[in-house]
């Protein structure tokens, strides 16, 4: 007897196997009645589907047997796998690769077979669909219904690979879905955190109004404001490059610099120290290409003196006097980051009793309606004037006019601003 050989691809052959799921499942009517079928076309007492394994061959199907399996080395099946034509074997006992067969030798004592190979879903021969008779035939063998058949059952591996396929992406789907959930509680949880970190609004002979709206989970905006002395106010807005946790990330760093004063040596009433040493603190090629703008001023309330520069941002905006001229507060400067060793420098302006001092990013501004109409600064400040009258609640207002500006209530851009009633 020749033991049934291994295939050069075994390895491939084996893992296509067992992708299918099938070895020791139970019986399925779709198979059964394939092999139903091959018995009453060609007249015999036994077929089944074989799937030949490492060292076994198990019958999926199966009709006129009673075993489950066999040892792959006896198998017939395990030989009609190496070749793509239909193995054919007119009288077993004339064939010297069978004729001392324990299948022919004992029960079921079969001594006709024909099978032909099964392919998976990658072409892998994976098993058989075979006939047997325990009486030889010498009539030629007509192949063309059995080849017919077989290819009715490797639809059926197909149909299972697109179902294992389609299982399979629903539980990536599912882990996918779980892990997002996850990540959205973990940037919610992240964005409450960088809202914590805004300032109280301020209610005595120095009052403010602010908001902060993220065009994403996370933006790269944030202010503050401080009292340095019992007569010196720091006011600060930044806005790191981008969007996202990299850029939170560096405006929760910057921020926490100024609100916690953690320039090593530096005088927080100065303002061009305080943003050459931003400058030196926060490089763009140690954050990732990250840059941030800021605008950075000191309000001294004794002499009613406001002294500000900005490193890249919009000039801040100031009334003297409600229904009066709008002043920009223009500081064009390199941002934050982008070059080392560059000196800033500070402005300085009068502020009158009840002036108002309004202090932005650029979301607030570089906006487009759905016509295409830019609004820019000077449209920003007809917003903030048109709504002037108004005695609180002005910054909610503007933003409010700003969404209906855009015709949309999300943001293209991170939105802040403060309002400093002074």
């Amino acid at each position: 007897m020749l033991s049934a050989p291994n295939l050069p691809n075994e390895e491939q052959r084996i893992q296509e196997l067992y992708a299918l799921e099938l070895l020791d499942t139970p019986p399925e009517d779709r198979y059964d009645s394939i092999i139903r079928a091959l018995r009453a076309i060609y007249k015999v007492p036994i077929a089944y589907i074989s799937l030949v394994d490492r060292e076994r061959q198990w019958f999926k199907a199966r009709v006129g047997l009673e075993i489950l399996e066999t040892p792959r080395s006896i198998s017939f099946c395990g030989h009609a796998i190496a070749q793509q034509e239909p193995l054919v074997v007119p009288d077993l006992t004339q064939d010297s690769r069978f004729a001392d067969n324990p299948m022919v030798l004992e029960a079921p004592h079969l001594r006709f077979y024909a099978g032909l190979r099964l392919s998976g879903p990658t072409g892998q021969p994976v098993g058989t669909l075979c006939m047997a008779d325990t009486v030889p035939r010498e009539k030629p063998f007509d192949d063309a219904p059995l080849r017919e058949l077989a290819h009715l059952v490797e639809q059926q591996f197909q149909m299972l690979d697109l179902i294992s396929a389609q299982k399979k992406l629903l539980e990536v789907r599912a882990q996918l879905l779980q892990a997002q959930a996850l990540l959205q509680n973990e940037l919610r949880d992240a964005a409450d955190y960088i809202h914590s970190l805004l300032p109280t609004p301020l209610m005595k002979t120095i009052s403010t109004s602010h908001e902060l709206v993220a065009c994403s989970e996370l933006g790269g905006d944030l202010f503050g404001y401080h009292w340095i002395s019992e007569e010196e106010l720091a006011i600060y807005l930044l806005d790191v490059s981008g969007h996202g946790v990299g850029a939170s990330l560096l405006s929760v760093s910057a921020l926490n610099a100024l609100r916690r004063q953690a320039l090593p040596g530096i005088c927080f009433t100065d303002v061009e120290s305080v943003l050459c040493a931003m400058n030196s603190a926060f490089p763009m090629e140690e954050h990732n290409g990250k840059f941030l703008t800021l605008w950075y001023g000191v309000f001294h309330t004794g002499r009613r003196e406001l002294e500000y520069g900005a490193a890249g941002h919009p000039p801040a905006l100031l009334w003297q006097r409600p229904g009066g001229p709008c002043t920009k507060l223009v500081s064009n400067q390199i941002m934050i980051g982008a070059a080392a060793d560059v000196p800033y420098q500070a402005e300085r302006v009068r502020v009158q009793q009840g002036a108002r001092l309004y202090v932005y990013s650029d979301g607030a501004f570089e906006l487009d309606s759905p016509a295409g109409d830019s609004l820019g600064i000077h449209g920003l400040i007809q917003t903030i004037e048109k709504n002037a009258h108004r005695s609180s609640q002005r910054v909610p207002a503007i933003r409010e006019a700003l969404q209906t500006f855009q015709g949309s209530p999300d943001f293209v851009d991170d939105f802040s601003m403060i309002e400093l009633c002074l």
